[in-house]
């Protein structure tokens, strides 16, 4: 697709959108003006019929009251004179009836018993408290009622009052308006709007009075929605037959439905009306029509606009493509145009820059284009002088590192015998450092028994004194136990001297000095006995005596050896100390020449690249010889100047290409092809 195209499409559909979107938002805000239009003209017939509900509710209970408060009435009511109230209004109610819907003319008696029935005289005494509640609340309230309330006759509009005979209450007289058919066909008559009411019966909506035939408008669910309490409103394309008229009348419908209360303010039904929204219709539908013209006209300006724009647009743009054309052709020499101020002169501009650049440069091209192949040649001819030398350079390398690597294995093996009399020398120190700490071992325990030595020689010596302790108290109970007996003795004397008197005491006397006898036997064992111990204790402590020479000696000799055990250590140490050393160094050693190995090695390898990339540079160089010379001709394609179809590039032309050195080529990779 062309460019002018794109902006005509581009263009176009904006205006499309932007005419649609309009169009769209204004006959959306005109079809909600319609419908608050429609509203409003609804509820303002609905705020006349309840008025004229309320109005007619108002003239009954005036007429009412007019009734009441006539003293002829009060006195007849009071007197319950029923053929005076009679004679006085039966006239009266004729002319009401006739002239001005009343319906009902009728009295009562508390608490709701006819008195009077006006419309039917010969038929009173009956009692209508249980449907006739507002004759029922007047005659309690003694106020006046009025409103829609349900008989038996019906629906209708009652209003009573109180009638009183000073100051005491008599009963109530009550006025019923027409309110059925006629009064719905007089306010279509009036207001030009169809009007129904529809009423609760047993949870089903009924139709009381309407002015049109068929269902009702609304769905049910929105009638009961609007008996709830809610105001509803309704569109609706309506077909039915209108009463009073024949055929059948097809037209959009708007209705608006509220509930009606009765004379105590609960909900008794539902008004419904409706009228003919054909001319609100007809106004929306001439301002969608108007609003599609207006949309259309304006796309087609729109278009229009879009044309003459791309046109514009295009024109400026083939001038450009012709110019930047005869560069891209190779012709520099004629200069391309500015088209304006915009971004297309933007381009524009940028294009002769960038044609101005070009120009310079294939001058400057054609300049240096000989001077490049020139340079080419010589350094190709260099190239080739330092690529021989560069190979006699590496095989030099390759011997010298041959020599280094013999050097490198004979240290390799040296480091390898030095870690093995590292490990030996290691494992003479640690077996020498346990010997040592033997020793010092050894050398605690001497000690140790030493001192328990002493320690059970003077145990051994308290124990000889405390046996000598006990000697000298076994004499003490030897002499106690001599005079033990004794005494025993002496009293066993004065027992026989006293007869049978002292015979017990006597028996007592002899069993002391037995008992005194096995004192002085058992103490002379036990002296026995420590005599034994005294010796083997003196011989213990010879033997003791004995033992901490020897154990003296002993300790003398173990701490001599720990000390030729420490020199053995030190000795150790400082052999590991001296093989570690000697194991570094030839570790070092073996690093270094290691190192100079494979430095050696990535000279030779650096030697043989060199030598390498030396052969590829004099290819490279003859290459950029042969490509200066296409770059010549290459740029004698341009055209510079107006005067000729073309010009020379000044360029001499390439020499022979020098061969390589024997030898060299065959060694070297084929080079990749170039473009």
């Amino acid at each position: 697709m062309r460019v002018w195209a794109k902006i005509m499409v581009a263009m176009g559909a904006t205006v499309a959108l932007v005419t649609v979107v309009l169009t769209v938002l204004s006959l959306h805000a005109l079809d909600r003006m319609i419908a608050q239009a429609e509203r409003t003209e609804l509820e303002g017939h609905m705020r006349t019929i309840t008025q004229a509900i309320a109005l007619e509710a108002r003239q009954g209970e005036a007429m009412s009251a007019l009734v009441a408060t006539l003293p002829d009435v009060q006195e007849h009511f009071a007197a319950r004179d029923r053929d005076a109230l009679a004679r006085q209004f039966l006239p009266v109610y004729d002319v009401l009836a006739k002239g001005y819907d009343v319906e009902q003319f009728q009295f009562h008696t508390p608490p709701a018993t006819s008195f009077l029935r006006l419309h039917k005289p010969e038929k009173y005494g009956d009692d209508l408290s249980s449907f006739r509640h507002t004759v029922v609340i007047a005659n309690q309230t003694h106020q006046p009622t009025r409103g829609l309330e349900v008989g038996v006759a019906g629906l209708g509009l009652r209003a009573v009052m109180p009638v009183f005979s000073h100051g005491t209450a008599l009963g109530t007289v009550e006025f019923g308006l027409s309110f059925g058919q006629a009064f719905f066909d007089h306010f279509k008559a009036m207001n030009g709007a169809d009007v129904a009411l529809y009423l609760l019966d047993k949870d089903k909506i009924t139709p009381f009075g309407r002015t049109y035939d068929g269902a009702p408008i609304m769905p049910e669910d929105m009638l009961r929605a609007a008996l709830a309490g809610t105001p509803q409103f309704y569109h609706s394309a309506m077909v039915g037959r209108q009463k009073g008229e024949t055929g059948i009348v097809t037209a959009p419908r708007a209705a608006y439905a509220r509930v009606i209360p009765d004379y105590a303010g609960d909900p008794l039904g539902v008004i419904e009306i409706s009228m003919d929204r054909s001319a609100y219709q007809a106004t929306f539908d001439a301002a969608r029509n108007t609003a599609l013209l207006v949309g259309a006209a304006t796309l087609l300006v729109g278009l229009m606009l879009s044309l003459l724009t791309a046109r514009g647009l295009t024109r400026r743009i083939s001038l450009l493509i012709e110019g930047v054309g005869a560069v891209a052709r190779g012709d520099l020499a004629n200069e391309i145009p500015e088209c304006g101020a915009d971004e297309l002169g933007d381009l524009a501009r940028a294009a002769r820059d960038m044609r101005h650049q070009l120009h310079d440069l294939a001058q400057e091209v054609r300049t240096h284009t000989g001077t490049v192949d020139l340079a080419a040649r010589d350094i190709a001819g260099a190239i080739e002088g330092q690529a021989a030398t560069s190979s006699q350079m590496s095989a030099s390398v390759a011997e010298i590192t041959s020599t280094m690597e013999e050097l490198s294995a004979s240290s390799t093996q040296i480091a390898e015998h030095s870690k093995s009399v590292v490990e030996i020398a290691n494992t003479t120190y640690e077996s020498a450092k346990k010997g040592s700490e033997a020793m010092a071992l050894v050398l605690g325990k001497m000690d140790d028994i030493e001192s328990d030595n002493q320690n059970s020689l003077r145990e051994i010596l308290d124990l000889g004194n405390k046996s000598k302790e006990i000697s000298r108290v076994m004499e003490i109970i030897n002499a106690v136990a001599d005079q033990t007996k004794l005494i025993a003795f002496n009293a066993a004397l004065e027992a026989a001297s006293a007869g049978d008197a002292g015979r017990r005491f006597g028996v007592v006397a002899a069993e002391i000095r037995r008992l005194a006898d096995s004192v002085t036997d058992s103490t002379g064992e036990i002296e026995t006995k420590i005599g034994l111990i005294q010796d083997s204790i003196s011989r213990l402590v010879i033997t003791s005596e004995k033992g901490a020479s020897t154990i003296l000696a002993g300790r003398e000799a173990t701490t001599h050896t720990a000390e030729r055990m420490a020199d053995l250590v030190e000795a150790a140490r400082q052999t590991s100390s001296a093989a570690q050393q000697i194991s570094l160094s030839t570790q070092q050693q073996r690093t270094a020449s290691t190192q100079v190995v494979i430095a050696l090695r990535e000279i030779v390898a650096a030697s043989s690249h060199t030598a390498q990339s030396l052969a590829r540079v004099s290819e490279i160089s003859r290459e950029m010889a042969h490509l200066s010379a296409d770059l010549g001709t290459l740029v004698n394609r341009f055209r510079l100047s107006t005067a000729t179809s073309g010009e020379t590039t000044g360029i001499p032309p390439a020499p022979a290409t020098p061969a390589m050195p024997e030898g060299t080529s065959p060694s070297l990779p084929s080079p990749p092809a170039r473009p």
